[in-house]
C-alpha cells in the first residue's frame, strides 16, 4: 500500500472507531494513527480505548508518549487529558462534546463565530449574521453560559504550517516550488497548485495541516476552560 493508501485507511479506522463508541475497536486503531503521525485525530478513539482494558491501555499510552515527543501547539493539553482519565482524576477543566474540526474551522475564520456549549456545535458568524438557522441569537439568549465567543485569527496560523511543512519536504525541486509558492498575495492557492505538481506530498501536507489544526482547537478550548470528549 502507497503511504496515501495507508494514512487514509487509519483516518477512516479512527473515525468509525470513536463513532462506533465501543471501546474494543478503538485499541487497534489508535495505533495505527500514532504509526501515521495522526495523534491529534487519535484523541477521541484514545478516551475511547481507555475502557478497552490492557490493549486499549497500552494504545493510549504510545499515544501519550507520541504526542509528548512531538509538542505541537495542544498536544500537551491532550496528553493532560489522557492521562487524567487514565488516573481517574480531573484536568479541573469542564468536559464537554464538542466538535473539534468545526472549531477549527471558525478559529480560522477571521469574521470568528459562537460555540454552543448545550449541543458542542460552532456557528461561524456569518451563518450567526445571516439568520440561515432558525432561533439562532446568541448575544440574545436568556442563558449567559451556554455560548463562548470565538474570535478566528485568520491565516495566520496556516500559513505558518505552509512554511513549517515545507521545510520537511526532502525533495529539492519540490521544496523550491512550495516555497516559491509561499511568496506575495494568493500563497494558499499557490502552495495546493505546487501540491498537485507534487502528488507525493500532498497527503502529508493533508496529515499536517489537521493535525495542527486540531491542536490549536484543543489548546483553545482549554484556554476557555474546557476538554473536548468525543
Amino acid at each position: 500500500m502507497s503511504d496515501r493508501d495507508v494514512i487514509e485507511s487509519s483516518w477512516r479506522a479512527l473515525t468509525s472507531s470513536a463513532a462506533r463508541r465501543d471501546p474494543s475497536l478503538c485499541a487497534r486503531p489508535v495505533a495505527g494513527g500514532v504509526d501515521v503521525g495522526l495523534l491529534q485525530a487519535s484523541g477521541p478513539a484514545g478516551i475511547i480505548a481507555l475502557d478497552a482494558g490492557p490493549d486499549g491501555a497500552a494504545a493510549t499510552a504510545r499515544l501519550m508518549d507520541a504526542l509528548s515527543a512531538r509538542c505541537w501547539t495542544g498536544d500537551d493539553v491532550l496528553v493532560e487529558l489522557l492521562s487524567a482519565l487514565s488516573a481517574g482524576t480531573s484536568t479541573g477543566r469542564a468536559a464537554a462534546a464538542i466538535d473539534l474540526d468545526m472549531l477549527a474551522d471558525v478559529l480560522g475564520d477571521p469574521r470568528g463565530g459562537y460555540l454552543d456549549l448545550t449541543t458542542g456545535d460552532v456557528w461561524p458568524m456569518e451563518v450567526v449574521d445571516d439568520g440561515q438557522v432558525d432561533d439562532l441569537d446568541p448575544e440574545g439568549d436568556p442563558d449567559p453560559h451556554r455560548w463562548l465567543d470565538v474570535d478566528g485569527d485568520g491565516s495566520r496560523a496556516a500559513y505558518q504550517d505552509m512554511v513549517d511543512f515545507t521545510a520537511t519536504v526532502t525533495d529539492r525541486s519540490a521544496r523550491d516550488d512550495l516555497t516559491l509558492a509561499l511568496h506575495g498575495r494568493g500563497a494558499f492557492r499557490r502552495f495546493q497548485s505546487a501540491l498537485d505538481r507534487h502528488e507525493q506530498y500532498r497527503v502529508h501536507w493533508r496529515v499536517l495541516s489537521a493535525e495542527r489544526r486540531l491542536g490549536r482547537a484543543r489548546a483553545w478550548l482549554a484556554d476557555e476552560g474546557y476538554d473536548a470528549l468525543p
